[in-house]
């Protein structure tokens, strides 16, 4: 049975590869066929960053998650700085002599904003693994413990900074046109600030309800060790465990749609079609990043286990000791 799904999985994955080339090559296309800013062209962008969505998507559940965090670091890493060189030579209007800087940069900037949710969702995941290890000290100055939540707040605090920079961004014509690579910048800060926010906020939710945010604790607070998270008690295992609905699939998707609301707007959902102008979008794609954020937060371990299945084994016995 296994080998079906396996090879079920393969045929889905060859197909995905061979209809995104198509979907590039038409992209490609019809980018040289359209007006700037014509009707022609936003649908085509609409369909294009909507399918690299799915396509990104549906990537980090059909192949090894490890590979695709690769895949998401090779894409930002070559990708982010492709989008920026190419936007200043633009800037400084340097004209190409064999091929099209405007659709390459495009394609760059649609395959980071894409790839950016799942990709960063594992990015999270390897973060609270990393610095979870009782060396690491559990993030406290001297004896005093700083709650995720407490650094959500202040996260969230920096992105309503942010969105209202981008206002007063926007009442200046030739930032919102020649120099509009800052408030690119300005959006996509915007986004990592509101997800790891109500990323951490979510995660540590009891604490949070409870306005627990700065702690003095102790060496002896902590009756179990692990080799990955920090020695715990029954009280902290609570933070452990999976809500009841699988919902990381579906905050992943929504925070992909979010992405792509915040940075692409009209774009992403052209006004001609759907008639929501790009405020009405933003704001839109804000809320969407929230709660997003607030999913995947509360799902978290879920991922864990996915993407370190041994040592979820070993911290699940852990559990189960602390039952007993």
């Amino acid at each position: 049975m296994k080998k079906y799904i396996l090879f079920f999985k393969k045929g889905i994955l060859v197909s995905l590869v061979i209809l995104s080339v198509v979907i590039l090559f038409y992209f490609f296309y019809y980018n040289q066929q359209y007006e700037w800013n014509s009707s022609e062209l936003r649908i085509n962008w609409m369909y294009t960053i909507s399918f690299f969505i799915l396509f990104f998507y549906s990537l980090s559940f059909l192949i090894d998650t490890n590979i695709f965090y690769n895949i998401f670091l090779m894409i930002i890493i070559l990708g982010t700085p492709l989008w920026i060189i190419i936007y200043i030579l633009e800037l400084f209007e340097f004209e190409p002599i064999f091929w099209n800087w405007y659709t390459i940069r495009e394609i760059a900037t649609i395959f980071c904003i894409s790839i950016l949710s799942p990709g960063l969702t594992l990015s999270f995941i390897k973060y609270i693994k990393i610095n979870s290890n009782e060396d690491k000290k559990r993030k406290v100055f001297r004896k005093y413990h700083i709650h995720e939540g407490f650094v959500g707040i202040i996260f969230i605090l920096n992105a309503l900074f942010l969105w209202v920079l981008r206002y007063v961004m926007i009442q200046h014509k030739i930032l919102k046109n020649e120099l509009r690579i800052y408030l690119a910048i300005d959006m996509i800060l915007l986004f990592l600030f509101l997800f790891s926010g109500s990323f951490l906020i979510f995660r540590d939710r009891r604490d949070f309800i409870r306005l627990k945010f700065i702690e003095k604790r102790h060496n002896d607070d902590y009756t179990n060790v692990s080799s990955v998270f920090n020695p715990i008690n029954s009280e902290s295992s609570k933070f452990f465990k999976s809500p009841r609905l699988l919902l990381h699939p579906f905050g992943i998707l929504i925070n992909s749609i979010s992405v792509n609301l915040l940075i692409h707007g009209t774009d992403f959902l052209p006004e001609i079609v759907f008639n929501i102008n790009n405020e009405i979008l933003v704001l839109i794609g804000v809320i969407l990043c929230f709660i997003a954020g607030g999913m995947l937060g509360i799902d978290w371990y879920r991922i864990f286990a996915k993407l370190y299945p041994n040592l979820y084994q070993e911290f699940k016995q852990i559990l189960n000791d602390l039952k007993k």
